[in-house]
């Protein structure tokens, strides 16, 4: 262990947890002490790569670590996170903060309440696309996002909305830097029982509008985002990633592809949770942040609910 790194450990030991682990083990401010699952030969598999402990139940994490990733089933993450954080442990939860608005603002509380560290998992911020597309954003009109992924059969425990909307949810939210005044949604069941492909309209408080699309049993994996101001229309490919900005005002204007600096978006994500933690500067994508997309994300969901061509769809 180095001297004065932060001790982490990570709960959760499936594709996210794995990644998670791999990054803190290779951050020179950390050490990854264990990696907590309820399959002990998964915990085993992973704690052993990096010459971690392995346990079965993150309560046996108190008084060994500094600093916890949750990328446990969302479905779980209020009951462990709010666990780690009285016990006084830093924490960074995996999207979505918790699967309702409660259970996500009781998390912020007692985090605030304890002065510990919040961070929520939503890694898309950290793509130098968007990095790029904030500081060059100035009055976003309009707001098209689609994501769609092959059936993995991952998230099985939560809806599209919470599973793969919510990354776009937060990247609105922070694009159109206001709030959201109405909302309207539908969304259809499949395979896995929950609702798995899903549009939502949201238009916010300064007129800007944004249209989401999520499905999570696509022919092909897509992640785009396009974002209109008056004077520009920039196209992100967050799979690239890739950023181009087109005139508007210039009759036949091609893209011109804007340079980034691909990084990796976790470690970027990990290690300003890290900067965080060891009382460098606040927390990239903070609780509130977290909360406030879990809210949005509750809000659509119900306006799909409340649709009797989503209802019909369902009991069809």
């Amino acid at each position: 262990m180095v001297a004065g790194a932060t001790r982490a450990a990570v709960v959760g030991a499936g594709a996210f947890g794995r990644n998670h682990a791999r990054h803190y083990a290779a951050n020179p401010t950390a050490t990854l002490v264990a990696v907590v699952d309820a399959d002990p030969v998964r915990a085993e598999a992973v704690a052993s790569m990096y010459g971690a402990a392995s346990f079965l139940d993150h309560r046996d994490l108190i008084g060994k670590v500094d600093a916890v990733s949750v990328a446990a089933p969302a479905t779980l993450h209020h009951a462990v996170a709010r666990e780690l954080i009285d016990a006084g442990i830093h924490v960074l939860v995996e999207k979505p903060l918790a699967t309702t608005a409660a259970n996500a603002a009781d998390l912020v509380k007692l985090a605030r309440k304890k002065g510990i560290v919040l961070a929520v998992g939503h890694v898309e911020r950290f793509s130098p696309a968007i990095a790029e597309l904030e500081l060059r954003l100035d009055n976003a009109r309009r707001i098209t996002a689609v994501r769609r992924t092959k059936w993995s059969g991952r998230s099985g425990d939560v809806d599209v909305v919470l599973d793969l909307m919510i990354h776009d949810i937060d990247l609105a939210l922070t694009l159109a830097r206001s709030p959201v005044a109405s909302v309207s949604a539908s969304g259809v069941v499949g395979v896995s029982g929950l609702v798995d492909e899903a549009e939502a309209w949201l238009t916010f408080a300064n007129g800007a509008i944004a249209t989401l699309s999520a499905s999570r049993v696509a022919d092909r994996n897509e992640r785009r985002l396009t974002v209109t101001e008056p004077a520009t229309t920039y196209a992100v490919d967050l799979s690239g990633p890739s950023l181009t900005a087109t005139a508007r005002r210039t009759p036949g204007a091609m893209p011109q592809e804007i340079a980034l600096v691909p990084h990796d978006n976790l470690g970027a994500e990990i290690a300003a949770f890290l900067t965080a933690v060891a009382g460098g500067r606040a927390v990239t994508v903070d609780g509130e942040a977290g909360l406030a997309a879990v809210e949005i994300a509750g809000r659509i969901r119900a306006a799909i609910a409340e649709t009797p061509a989503t209802l019909d769809a369902v009991t069809a």
